[in-house]
This record gives C-alpha cells, structure tokens and sequence, in this order.
C-alpha cells in the first residue's frame, strides 16, 4: 500500500504551492518580482494597490497550460499584462487593462470583466501600465525569471536570453 501510494504521488504534476520574489527580465530590462503561486495568491493578486513602481512587476505561475484571464476586481491601476508559454515567449499581451469603474456595480464575482486569455499559456506578467510602450515589448518576444518561492524553490529561465544584459538596463 505504501509503495502504491509513493508510486501515485510520484506521478501527479508538481503543485507550486509558495510565493515568493525575484527578477522578471524583458527587453533588457529588470523588474523586481513578486510571484503568485497559489490559489489564493493568484486570486488576490494586486487587489487594493494604488501603485506599482516603473521597476516592478508580479508573475503568476501555473503548473499546466490554458487560457488564463484576468479580472480586476479592487485593483486600483491600470496594468499591462503579458501572457507565456512555459519557455518565456510572449503569446498574447494585454495593454491598458484598466480597473473596474468606480460606479458601475458588480453583484457577483463573475460580473467583473476578464481580460486576456485568449491564446492558452503557461504564466502571465502583470506590469505597470505603459509598460509595452516604453520597452517595446511584442508578442513573440521572450521574458526571462529568476525567482525564490517562499519555500525555497528556485524556478528559472523562462528564457535565458530574456536576462542578457538585464544588468545594464535597469529602466
């Protein structure tokens, strides 16, 4: 039995399960990262912020592919989001994502609108708003990561030349 139980767990898909923080690298340029993990932090995300630095960005990582939207539910700025696919390249982006109206009246949860999503992807990359515009980012090209789950786990790459001269361009 116990055998038979190893040999199951073995089998199941690694579940990330911290959050943590690191550098996130685009066009030559780095943004400290936060990460969600979890349910709950991916549910929470940037839920009652009123900024984000220029330099600062927070990345959402999943286990599996699929359409992953958004929804902006008590997010108080406007982001630009980039959706990948496992190795880093950038399949769908999202710019000018803007909060929800302060008067309109969401009854539920699913009133709020999602965005993005579209094209199945493995993480996606909440960035400040005009954020595309001043670094030129595109879809096909690569984001790279360095990041340290709370855990301890260390989850690189995305892709490596993403980091190539992240340290001479830090805006």
């Amino acid at each position: 039995m116990r055998r038979a139980l190893a040999t199951l767990v073995f089998l199941l898909p690694p579940v990330l399960m911290a959050g943590g923080n690191g550098a996130v690298t685009a066009k030559g340029h780095r943004f400290t990262a936060e990460v969600a993990v979890s349910e709950a932090e991916r549910a929470q995300g940037l839920m009652g912020r009123h900024e984000l630095a220029s330099d600062r960005c927070m990345i959402f990582l999943y286990t599996e592919d699929g359409p992953h939207p958004i929804w902006m539910k008590n997010c108080f700025i406007s982001l630009d989001v980039a959706w990948t696919d496992k190795d880093g390249k950038v399949v769908e982006l999202v710019p000018d994502v803007p909060p929800p109206s302060p008067i309109q009246v969401y009854a539920n949860d699913a009133d709020y609108p999602n965005f993005g999503g579209k094209v199945d992807s493995r993480h996606f990359i909440e960035f400040p708003q005009g954020t595309f515009k001043r670094i030129g980012l595109k879809v096909g090209d690569r984001i790279g990561w360095d990041l340290k789950l709370d855990d301890g786990t260390l989850v690189k790459d995305g892709a490596a030349e993403a980091m190539k001269g992240a340290k001479l361009k830090k805006k």
